[in-house]
C-alpha cells in the first residue's frame, strides 16, 4: 500500500523537517514533495512543488529535481533554505506551505 503523510510547513521545526526528510529518503520506495517559495532559495518569485531526491548530512543540503528542467537544474538546497521556504504563506490558500511524504511497500513507517 502506498501512504502519504502531510506536514504543514508552519508546523516542524527545522530539526524535525531535517530528521523527517532524511530518513525518508533513506528508504528506496519513498518518496518527498515540497510546496515551497522559490524566492527563499533565490530563484523567480512563485510558488512551486517539486520532489526531493537526496540529502547530504556532510553539507546539510536536499537536492531538489525541479520539475520544471527547462527552466531551473536540479539543485542542492540548504536544509534551512528549504524549511524556511516551506513555511512561507500560500498567496492562493491563505495557509502555509509544507511537505508530503509518500512510502510505498511493506515496511511502512511513516505515521503522523
Amino acid at each position: 500500500p502506498v501512504t502519504a503523510a502531510v506536514y504543514d510547513g508552519g508546523e516542524v521545526t527545522l530539526a524535525e523537517f531535517r530528521n523527517l526528510l532524511g530518513s525518508n529518503l533513506q528508504e528506496s520506495n519513498n518518496f518527498v514533495l515540497v510546496n515551497y517559495l522559490r524566492k527563499t532559495i533565490h530563484q523567480e518569485t512563485g510558488g512551486h512543488i517539486s520532489p526531493v531526491a537526496a540529502y547530504n548530512k556532510e553539507t546539510d543540503r536536499f537536492l531538489i529535481l525541479d520539475v520544471s528542467r527547462y527552466k531551473y537544474p536540479p539543485v542542492w538546497v540548504k536544509a534551512e533554505e528549504l524549511w524556511q521556504a516551506i513555511a512561507t504563506i500560500d498567496s492562493t490558500s491563505g495557509k502555509t506551505r509544507g511537505f508530503v511524504l509518500v512510502s510505498s511497500g511493506s515496511d511502512n513507517m511513516l505515521e503522523k
